[in-house]
């Protein structure tokens, strides 16, 4: 093969990069303001990281996005580490959400955690698989690798939380949130660079008031927001602002 030949093969392969990256399937969240931020959605068959302190509204983003999914007929598992079953579902139905219908129709299922890890994976993949599910959420990381028999070395956490991820997203073919906590980390944020994509939800107290931002920190394969953009708990769900969503900013990775 002649230099030219080569050089022409590269060019031809960078322009089917290209074009596969353009044409990469996305899973709407369905949340007001999000999809918009991301390119029109979350690439399919991914995992991200959705972070954030206490009261940011991360179960209500995690139980949102399932339950958009299984309206649109994309059924979705919610496994619940932090709250048992029947206070999610209390909690849902203050925005008018019938979780327990969708449950009845088989398009959403809420699993809790068992004694022990392994037996908890089992049970996640096992009722992804019945259900045919395309959405997980994992709530919460931190909470979920405590049931570890033993604590966990740093080489333990990453092989294990690697394995996860490929799991849920390459095996089950599932578009992923894991749910973790802010500050709370295994190190050098490892499970930043395992996950495609990095949500953060941040509180902050300005003028003696508080307000939710949020921030697409990292979104592989697609050009994402790069601001803080300002959001609520409605009485409808999680909200962001569409005055805050500018079309600048934008990030290419």
């Amino acid at each position: 093969m002649t230099a030219v030949q080569q050089q022409q093969q590269k060019i031809e392969t960078t322009v089917k990069l290209g074009a596969e990256i353009q044409q990469q399937e996305k899973v709407k969240t369905g949340i007001p303001g999000m999809d918009e931020l991301v390119e029109g959605g979350l690439v399919q068959c991914s995992s991200i990281l959705l972070r954030g302190e206490a009261g940011s509204g991360k179960t209500i983003f995690g139980l949102q996005f399932l339950k958009n999914g299984a309206d649109a007929g994309e059924p979705g598992v919610f496994l619940s580490v932090e709250e048992e079953k029947k206070d999610l579902l209390r909690e849902s139905t203050r925005f008018g959400w019938n979780i327990e219908a969708l449950e009845r129709q088989k398009k959403l299922a809420i699993v809790e955690q068992q004694a022990q890890y392994a037996l908890t994976i089992n049970l996640l993949r096992s009722t992804v698989e019945t259900l045919g599910a395309k959405r997980v959420v994992i709530d919460s990381i931190p909470s979920l690798f405590s049931s570890y028999p033993n604590e966990l070395r740093p080489s333990e956490w990453r092989s294990s939380f690697r394995l996860l991820c490929r799991l849920l997203t390459e095996e089950c073919g599932c578009t992923t949130i894991l749910i973790t906590e802010a500050g709370w980390a295994t190190g050098n944020d490892f499970e930043e660079y395992v996950t495609k994509g990095v949500i953060e939800l941040q509180v902050k107290v300005m003028d003696g008031v508080m307000r939710r931002f949020l921030l697409v920190k990292k979104m592989r394969e697609v050009r994402h927001s790069r601001r803080l953009h300002l959001y609520e708990i409605t009485k409808d769900g999680f909200a962001l602002f569409s005055s805050s969503v500018t079309k600048g900013g934008e990030k290419n990775v």
